[in-house]
């Protein structure tokens, strides 16, 4: 893969659509959508802060969310400060555990400082995605604290970092 040829554009409803056909195995499969999801206007944007990170001839290799659809519900009411911009992401199953994440994240983040004007972020990743939390501290980023997700009732990080990685 050519990830000079790579970029980040709005998502559309293919792209939600591809994305709920998505499977992880393992522990992974936490991440696999409930049900798939059709797309009735395909070249609709998918919503307001949405983005896909598509190669060359458009495949679908990740998405990312900025805002409040990059935040999880916790069950202990974390109070999502304004001081940092909220990322939710994730790689396409079959590129995950390839050495991408680093690249992708690196993207996420000037792409947002680029679009948001954003110098500090943060994202929530589940405790035991040990890959992902791995490459997020590579790149600076540090556990602020843990929490509990309402819905699903397991451990999330908490993390923080900037796009110089500090």
């Amino acid at each position: 893969m050519d990830l000079e040829k790579t970029c980040i554009i709005p998502r559309l409803q293919q792209h939600e659509e591809a994305l709920s056909h998505w499977r992880y195995e393992g522990e992974y499969s936490f991440y696999n959508p409930a049900k798939p999801f059709r797309a009735e206007h395909p070249n609709q944007l998918a919503g307001s802060g949405c983005f896909a990170w598509v190669d060359s001839t458009g495949e679908l290799l990740g998405h990312v969310s900025y805002g409040p659809d990059g935040q999880i519900p916790t069950a202990g009411g974390y109070r999502y400060s304004e001081d940092a911009l909220d990322i939710g992401l994730g790689l396409r199953p079959d590129l995950c555990g390839q050495g991408l994440g680093g690249e992708f994240l690196s993207r996420c983040l000037r792409f947002a400082q680029e679009t948001y004007g954003a110098s500090r972020f943060r994202l929530s990743v589940a405790a035991f995605n040990q890959r992902a939390i791995r490459a997020y501290q590579k790149a600076g980023f540090s556990i602020e604290c843990e929490v509990t997700h309402q819905v699903f009732h397991n451990t999330f990080y908490i993390m923080t970092g900037t796009l110089a990685g500090g």
